[in-house]
């Protein structure tokens, strides 16, 4: 049975922002669409957390995709709950004047398979402060998109290509095998 791939918005983004609707379309079969809670996140992403918990099938196998701040709690709920692998789209990790400790944490400790998809001049989630912080791990995997931003533009047909082809591989149980394939 394929996974139930689940998709995360941004900060305060529509459940079905255009780009995760074209994902979806892009991965076929069983999409989910859940949304998050609105304005300031919670302390620790609790209630966050607990609606995605609420969405997510039980007894299904689970990828989840998150663009931006929904990348941010994928990976959290990642860390507690059991997924097949995750696919964060322009990860905000330390936007100017921002730390995020426990993200950055999240990253190093990944214990299942994450596809990172970061334009090369994302300023949210700069590749200086993201490569250290995943070089140990694995499990993590960067692709970088040349002259990318936050958004992609002009370059978010390959974000769409490479989280098809990520979900592909887990679906399929290659997935796990590819990751030893570092690129960026």
């Amino acid at each position: 049975m394929k996974p139930v791939v689940v998709l995360l918005p941004g900060f305060n983004g529509h459940p079905r922002q255009p780009l995760l609707v074209r994902v979806a379309a892009a991965i076929g079969g069983e999409a989910a669409f859940p949304g998050l809670p609105g304005g300031r996140p919670s302390p620790g992403f609790e209630r966050e957390l607990a609606q995605l918990r609420r969405a997510v099938p039980r007894r299904r196998s689970v990828i989840l995709v998150g663009r931006s701040f929904g990348g941010r709690v994928a990976l959290r709920y990642a860390a507690t709950y059991p997924v097949d692998g995750v696919v964060l789209l322009g990860f905000p990790i330390r936007p100017p004047g921002t730390r995020r400790p426990d993200d950055e944490r999240a990253l190093r400790e990944a214990k299942v398979p994450v596809l990172i998809v970061q334009g090369s001049v994302d300023e949210k989630g700069p590749l200086r402060v993201l490569r250290p912080l995943i070089e140990k791990n694995r499990r993590v995997r960067l692709e970088v998109l040349d002259g990318a931003g936050h958004s992609f533009g002009r370059h978010e047909a390959r974000a769409i290509e490479l989280t098809a082809a990520f979900v592909a591989g887990l679906a399929s149980g290659s997935g796990r095998r590819s990751l030893v394939r570092r690129r960026a």
